[in-house]
């Protein structure tokens, strides 16, 4: 038995098609979408097509579910802010009312059960919540909280954009890295196999070469580029290098004035004199 977990594609067409190319070659049995299909690059409309005519079982990320929330009554602060989150809104603007259909149906957990091996509780970020991950630097302790209840000895994640591998007490604890947007310098497509040998799962980490040339030009026929403005530049500055210049821009906007907040180029002009590889403000060891 071989299964794959395909996680972060976050609307990167190209990427996917890059592993769509390498599981031909690796011939899974299954492959499960571990959450975040769209948002930050142009092509979520072709994404959410083709996860959903090769009917893979997903699961939904806290993109998708703010994407999936905006413009109804259950969108919540501070994602009602269209000039703080440009890319969610103009995401949700894009998508066809049948692609926003299938993204509002995917659940935020499933269970993963074949007979002989151990269980697997696929989830986007932690139990119960898609906005927080496990991060591979966190504490054994932090770990343990985390998961308290999961009665499945597996979890597969995502959300943080790099691969993982931890054993915490009876917990192997996977996430195969982002497809679209990686976070570990490494800008190639990645994703996680994991093979079912003697009742146990065993990982493999792949990375997939794919030609990023064709992304520029696509921020800017898509309309995407025009439409959200500066924090275009820093999504394009990550999928490029693979190095988490958005996440972190929004880490460090939450510690600014208000009137940064209302005023993204300038916000981000001055985050790029502040910040980047080396200098970043995530307090997380990157």
């Amino acid at each position: 038995m071989r299964l794959a977990f395909v996680a972060d594609i976050h609307g990167n067409l190209p990427a996917l098609e890059a592993v769509l190319l390498d599981l031909q070659q690796q011939r899974p049995d299954a492959v499960y979408l571990v959450g975040d299909q769209v948002n930050r690059c142009p092509w979520n409309n072709e994404v959410i097509e083709i996860v959903t005519e090769l009917a893979w079982p997903a699961i939904a990320g806290n993109h998708d579910l703010i994407v999936g929330a905006i413009n109804t009554p259950q969108n919540r602060p501070p994602f009602t802010d269209q000039a703080r989150f440009p890319t969610l809104w103009w995401t949700q603007a894009q998508l066809t009312e049948a692609n926003l259909a299938r993204l509002r149906q995917w659940p935020t957990e499933l269970q993963i059960d074949f007979a002989g091996l151990p269980a697997i509780r696929l989830i986007h970020g932690i139990p119960g919540n898609a906005f927080v991950g496990i991060l591979p630097e966190d504490r054994e302790e932090k770990i343990r909280t985390l998961l308290t209840g999961v009665a499945e000895s597996v979890v597969v994640c995502g959300h943080v954009h790099r691969p993982l591998q931890r054993m915490v007490d009876q917990w192997q604890v996977l996430n195969g890295g982002s497809v679209g947007i990686p976070y570990n310098s490494d800008p190639r497509a990645q994703y996680l196999l994991l093979d079912g040998v003697a009742q146990q799962w065993v990982p493999t980490f792949r990375q997939v070469d794919y030609d990023h040339n064709v992304i520029p030009e696509a921020f800017i026929t898509s309309g995407m580029h025009a439409a959200v403005g500066a924090i275009a530049e820093l999504h394009l500055r990550t999928v490029m290098s693979g190095e988490p210049w958005t996440s972190d821009f929004g880490y460090w906007l939450r510690t600014q004035t208000p009137e940064l907040n209302n005023n993204m180029p300038r916000a981000v002009k001055r985050y790029l004199t502040e910040h980047g590889p080396g200098h970043w403000a995530f307090t997380l060891g990157l």
